[in-house]
């Protein structure tokens, strides 16, 4: 089972009271604890996918709800950076494209921190990018069928002018009248789970960039060899550089005359060493590498990272002095101060388990960001990514429900 991170039973309440999840998240754990195959099971019923691991490793099978404290912290933190980063996010910045746009999405990571003997959040990293949003809204009707209580505690904030969820994402992100989903050999890559969920919510087929031509006119059409067909928007999940085509595919992308969700410019537009250029409020500062002692910090007191890594990919923590100096490109690298994740829960064992919290937020001008999915990434060790899940208790994807109203 779990305990929280004061297993004192005598003094319950105010274990609950200094959780960052809600009481219901234990109460729920206890009166009715599921597998992680249930979980899994459940979640591949409702999403209609069988695309997952073999073996349940990927969800968790803890629901977490958010304290009251929590939720106004992350709203008021996701308002603040994105407040700060809006200068960064202008249309003027995509150079070389002929259809350009302001950013309209940040996803953006926050650990669970130790701060004496509370908590607090850390940013850990944002990006123009979205991933995981259709895979959370699954959780959250799985969630609903498992637990009945979370129904009503939605991972998301309420969309403007009454809308539904799925009204709300579809105008978000499926812009046009023909809509697809662009990525690199999507039935070959461990997220096809989500990418395949996406493509079937949104009813958006799995395009390749090979299957992308652009004519003369600007119109994207897409030809498999068998059909030619016509889309005006994409919901883009494409990384350009691995692309090994020689820029034909960018080529193409450049001259289309369509609409986008998640452009892939703003992948490289938007990457982890933009913190060093920003004053974020209510966080620490940032520096590149070739700079790093100006950060007055003992050299084993930061993490180095890539700033265009993801999956845990390129990542020092604690390094030597002598690893920091001998980065090569030292400047694509952001040096940020090191902090000590918070035990929110112990396992059966006794074994702490972290979380990392994961929020998509829609960004559109004159309007303030919408909170679109809020995902939790529970692990052991040092490290979020699901590359590292082993199917341990408690560990693996879950999305953090907002507090009951009452």
């Amino acid at each position: 089972m779990f305990t929280v991170r004061d297993p004192i039973p005598s003094n319950k309440l105010k274990t609950q009271a200094s959780s960052p999840f809600h009481p219901l998240s234990f109460e729920l754990l206890q009166a009715a604890p599921v597998s992680k195959s249930a979980m899994q099971e459940t979640w591949s019923r409702l999403a209609g996918t069988n695309y997952l691991p073999e073996k349940p490793t990927l969800f968790s099978e803890w629901p977490l709800v958010a304290s009251i404290q929590l939720q106004e912290k992350l709203e008021q933190r996701v308002l603040a950076l994105c407040q700060a980063a809006g200068p960064y996010l202008t249309a003027e910045r995509m150079e070389g494209w002929q259809h350009r746009h302001h950013a309209d999405v940040l996803t953006i990571d926050y650990a669970l921190v130790a701060n004496g003997e509370s908590w607090d959040l850390r940013l850990v990293e944002f990006q123009a990018f979205t991933s995981l949003l259709a895979t959370g809204y699954h959780i959250q009707q799985s969630h609903a069928e498992l637990w009945p209580a979370l129904a009503d505690c939605l991972p998301w904030q309420q969309a403007t002018h009454g809308q539904t969820w799925q009204a709300a994402t579809q105008s978000w992100l499926c812009k046009g009248e023909q809509t697809a989903i662009l990525e690199f050999q999507p039935w070959k890559r461990s997220t096809l789970f989500d990418l395949h969920v996406s493509s079937l919510l949104w009813k958006a087929p799995l395009i390749e960039p090979h299957q992308v031509i652009v004519d003369a006119q600007g119109r994207l059409l897409f030809d498999d060899g068998k059909q030619r067909l016509e889309y005006d928007s994409l919901l883009n999940r494409l990384i350009l550089n691995e692309l090994k085509d020689d820029g034909q595919c960018l080529r193409h992308l450049k001259s289309a005359q369509i609409q986008w969700h998640s452009h892939p410019a703003w992948y490289y537009l938007v990457h982890k060493g933009l913190a060093s250029e920003m004053v974020i409020p209510f966080e620490p500062q940032n520096v590149r590498a070739d700079v790093w002692r100006s950060l007055g910090l003992a050299p084993q007191d930061v993490v180095a990272k890539n700033i265009y890594s993801c999956a845990g990919k390129d990542l020092y923590i604690g390094p030597t002095a002598m690893e920091l100096d001998q980065l090569s490109q030292p400047h694509d690298w952001i040096i940020q101060p090191r902090f000590q994740a918070y035990p929110v829960m112990h396992n059966s064992q006794g074994e702490p388990v972290f979380a990392e919290l994961r929020l998509i937020v829609q960004i559109a001008q004159n309007a303030e960001p919408w909170i679109a999915m809020q995902i939790v990434r529970l692990y052991y060790g040092k490290q979020a990514s699901a590359s590292f899940f082993q199917g341990r208790e408690g560990e693996g994807v879950t999305v953090l429900h907002r507090p009951p109203m009452s």
